[in-house]
């Protein structure tokens, strides 16, 4: 059920866009606009910009735009009712009674998270009572039972029907444990059998505590993979959850310790390292790096010393930096994860090991001298570029000053000239850094490959047309009744545009206000983020209502075959849309 639009509009209100957004990232103001380094990809030029005026935002590196609802969305990957009662929450307002998610979809999502938390029970039982193989691998990695209850660790039976004939004695359908991902359906027959079989079972729980996951490793000698991890269900998506941070965050120093799997989390707790955590299933991402720097100050990166460990390792660098998290990297000489390294050396040499852990520059430049022969000319040449590029990379110019001078002392070369070199590198990276985005943002300007309004590159000068009258009614809403007796939903060319006038002109119907306007029930996130594109960057001229008339005709005209805008310039065709700026 919808939202009653005079509580959005209070909720806007005391939720402003700029203290909202700037709570998660650092705004930097430029004129009337903020601006920041977007959170929802990495980059290094500002893209992501803040428009006050229209309470909404945009970014013109990877196109994501909406209101501070959608922002909440995106940032914590909730729905739109929870993204309402999350801002509801921060502005001290309750809930409208009618406002919540239909009670079908509520009790859905509660009876899933029932189920995973009675399958967690039931997998703890079949650990802890009798003898098993899941019970003989914790043994085998000298796991205690004080670890096991700490994790809720458990041990899914090699049978096909453990743990359904228990969730069907619950009063769960099969349907119910598919969806949640408990359950599989045969190709063959159709019947239904359990998915984890003869596997340890690792509980995914979330910051508040609930069970919406499993990750499960085989303990049988012929079992595969040997990782199985549940799905994308209701309650989870892969990628957004860091295993562990429900027990680490409590830590209390600031520093989380990030290693690669969740039986190395499990066994560095066991050895006092209560502070670990690790991603879960799949390659580190930004969300998990957005979800750390809440709670950490600094992350000690502890991936396996393998290759696949060192492109994980420089990947999770690069993204936690991006979330301002002070990063250092650990070094294992002699072991490839950190269970072997405490196994073999001892927990005080791992100490010691965290207490020398490198800087992100000082770990990529050690990866670099390792991989070349110093000794060889031309081999260190290319050690010095690749050295370079690092350095350039770096914000700060007193970090590029401090590696330039120790790296020129050990190569003995000029400090002066390596310098030259790095800011010449760094200068280039930035021109090609800003190109990109210019590119990004004609791309948008321009259509491109469209998949948001498919009839635009064919109907390009209708197209600009409907979409500057769609941005000149949301500036002036005290137009709608003159822009709807002029022109109807079918005069529109291009189905988007359509779509999106049809929403708003209806929207204002029942309330006058442009604030109240929510596209995210409506819309998805692409074709929210095109509408934001659409409010925020259309040219407008000072006299708003020729332009209006302007807009009007051009659309008409297209629409019955009067204008051919094939063979005329983006110049031309603006030029037709904004000639309102010369009538008076």
């Amino acid at each position: 059920m919808a939202i009653d639009s005079a509580f959005i509009s209070e909720l806007k209100f005391r939720c402003p866009i700029d203290e909202v957004i700037g709570s998660y990232v650092t705004l930097k103001r430029a004129g009337s606009r903020y601006v920041a380094c977007c959170p929802f990809h990495s980059e290094k030029t500002p893209s992501f910009t803040v428009f006050c005026d229209t309470s909404s935002y945009y970014c013109f590196g990877c196109g994501s735009g909406g209101d501070v609802i959608t922002f909440i969305m995106n940032r914590e990957n909730l729905d739109y009712i929870d993204a309402v009662r999350l801002l509801a929450d921060r502005a001290g307002l309750s809930m409208p009674e009618d406002g919540g998610q239909s009670d079908k979809k509520r009790r859905s999502r509660e009876r899933m998270l029932e189920m995973h938390r009675l399958a967690a029970r039931h997998f703890y039982e079949n650990l802890t009572q009798g003898e098993n193989p899941g019970k003989k691998y914790l043994a085998s990695r000298g796991l205690t039972a004080a670890s096991v209850k700490r994790y809720g660790l458990g041990y899914a039976k090699d049978s096909f029907d453990d743990l359904k004939n228990l969730l069907l004695k619950s009063g769960y359908s099969l349907q119910e444990m598919e969806a949640a991902g408990l359950a599989a359906k045969s190709r063959k027959n159709g019947g239904y059998y359990d998915k984890f079989r003869g596997r340890l079972m690792f509980p995914v729980i979330d910051l508040r505590g609930n069970v919406v996951a499993f990750s499960g490793r085989t303990v049988l000698p012929d079992g595969t993979p040997k990782y199985m991890n549940s799905p994308d269900t209701d309650i989870y998506r892969k990628g957004n959850i860091v295993f562990g941070l429900n027990i680490a965050k409590s830590g209390g120093d600031g520093t989380l310790i990030l290693c690669e799997g969740n039986i190395d989390v499990v066994m560095m707790a066991q050895e006092g390292f209560k502070n670990a955590v690790a991603p879960l299933g799949t390659a580190f991402t930004e969300e998990q790096s957005r979800i750390i720097a809440r709670y950490a100050k600094t992350v000690i990166i502890a991936f396996d010393s393998d290759g696949a460990g060192q492109k994980a390792t420089s990947k999770a660098i690069d993204y936690l930096r991006m979330q301002g998290v002070t990063v250092r990297v650990l070094r294992m000489q002699g072991a490839k994860d950190p269970d072997e390294y405490i196994k073999t050396y001892g927990r005080d040499r791992f100490k010691l090991l965290i207490n020398d852990s490198k800087t992100p520059t000082e770990y990529r430049v050690d990866m670099l001298r390792e991989k070349y022969d110093l000794n060889d000319t031309a081999q260190k040449m290319e050690f010095i570029a690749e050295s370079s590029e690092v350095i350039a990379a770096l914000p700060s110019p007193v970090e590029r000053e401090i590696y330039a001078f120790s790296l020129a002392r050990e190569l003995g070369i000029s400090a002066e000239t390596l310098k030259a070199d790095i800011e010449r590198r760094r200068k280039k990276a930035a021109r090609s850094e800003r190109r990109r985005a210019e590119q990004a943002e004609s791309r948008a300007v321009t259509g491109g490959q469209d998949t948001v309004n498919r009839d635009r590159s064919k109907n390009l000068l209708a197209a600009r047309a409907e979409e500057t009258l769609i941005a000149l009614l949301c500036k002036n809403p005290d137009y709608l009744d003159y822009i709807t007796s002029q022109i109807s939903p079918d005069d529109f060319v291009t189905g988007f545009n359509r779509r999106v006038y049809e929403f708003i002109t209806e929207s204002l119907k029942s309330d006058s206000s442009v604030s109240t306007l929510s596209f995210d029930e409506s819309f998805d996130s692409g074709q929210t983020a095109r509408i934001m594109f659409m409010l925020n960057t259309t040219v407008l001229s000072d006299n708003m209502r020729a332009q209006t008339d302007d807009c009007i005709r051009t659309i008409k005209a297209q629409k019955n075959g009067k204008v051919d805008a094939a063979d005329l310039s983006s110049e031309q065709l603006a030029a037709l849309i904004q000639k309102g700026d010369k009538k008076g």
